[in-house]
């Protein structure tokens, strides 16, 4: 019998992880975050790009096209989010709904190391997903009744948890994201997310890029923008609304020279990237310690063929447990 361990929470275990990570062609400035800031404006931004990176998660379970373009895209709102932790944590972004695609949930993490380690998983409901076209809109996919959009973000053990939460609504997960910021943060915000097959190799590649307003004075909740600091917002969020997906995604377009191509009139100041890289949690210390949460009978009921396997739905890699190991921990 098959376990899959997804949202399973198991205790807290130490234990040593060296991931794997696969290289990048030569001169590839793939998988990375790029903060950047526009001169005598106040915005800041962030910029994304995902290649092996994107490829390595969405081919683990050989989702539908559709279906990995949302995933795709999740994983960079992750990336532009949880880039901006300023100390070691996870940030975790759930969307659940109705449609064809129940659930998606993704997460960075950023350890002592500074990279940040992205994963993500869909659950899809195959009947419902069959009975859309070739092009399925997000709405049809996602399902906005009683959908919604949960931010969590945990900075260990010593700090208090953030969680807000959005309904899903707008014709794309960006809409979404921008209403989040709106409604919960009052920050104006505007970003572009994009995911899709290299025309070239097949391969996945996914990119986005944020743009938000830093506001001068605070009066409550309610942010202060003046006719000058307005009028600056309206350039730079017009200017970032002009770029093409395509250049989101060019391997041979890096994101200094896009973000050059995009505010060089204004002068743009772009700083130390963050590196990202696939990294899943799941090991045999750590699964071995959720199945001692279980009953004998239990164990019993998951035995075949003699043994148990444990299927991790993020990467999709099962590991295979003797009744004794189960039993002894």
């Amino acid at each position: 019998m098959s376990v899959s361990i997804a949202m399973v929470k198991a205790p807290k275990i130490e234990a040593i992880q060296r991931p794997i990570v696969i290289p990048d062609p030569e001169g590839s400035r793939d998988n990375e975050v790029r903060p950047f800031a526009i001169e005598g404006m106040d915005v800041r931004g962030r910029a994304v790009r995902l290649g092996t990176v994107a490829d390595q998660i969405l081919s683990a379970h050989n989702y539908p096209d559709p279906v990995a373009r949302i995933l795709g895209e999740m994983l960079i709102l992750a990336g532009l989010l949880g880039s901006m932790l300023k100390f070691k944590g996870i940030v975790t972004l759930q969307a659940k709904s109705g449609g064809a695609i129940p659930m998606v949930v993704v997460d960075y993490e950023v350890r002592d190391d500074g990279i940040g380690r992205l994963r993500g998983y869909a659950q899809i409901d195959e009947a419902k997903l069959a009975t859309y076209g070739k092009n399925p809109s997000f709405n049809g996919l996602i399902g906005t009744k009683n959908g919604y959009l949960a931010l969590t973000i945990d900075q260990g053990e010593d700090m208090d948890r953030y969680q807000g939460i959005v309904d899903l609504k707008g014709e794309n997960l960006a809409e979404v994201a921008r209403n989040y910021f709106m409604n919960s943060e009052q920050t104006p915000t505007e970003l572009r997310l994009t995911c899709e097959r290299d025309a070239v190799t097949g391969n996945w590649r996914a990119g986005g890029i944020m743009v938000q307003h830093l506001a001068r004075g605070e009066t409550g909740r309610e942010r202060i923008l003046d006719r000058e600091t307005k009028e600056q917002w309206e350039r730079a969020s017009i200017l970032m609304s002009s770029v093409k997906p395509i250049e989101l995604l060019d391997p041979a377009l890096d994101l200094d020279q896009l973000l050059y191509r995009l505010y060089h009139e204004d002068g743009v100041r772009v700083f130390e990237a963050a590196h990202l890289m696939k990294g899943c949690r799941c090991d045999r210390e750590r699964l071995l310690a959720v199945l001692a949460q279980f009953s004998e009978d239990d164990i019993d009921h998951m035995l075949e063929d003699g043994k148990i396997g444990v299927n991790c739905q993020f990467c999709n890699k099962t590991f295979d447990f003797t009744p004794e190991e189960a039993r002894n921990q």
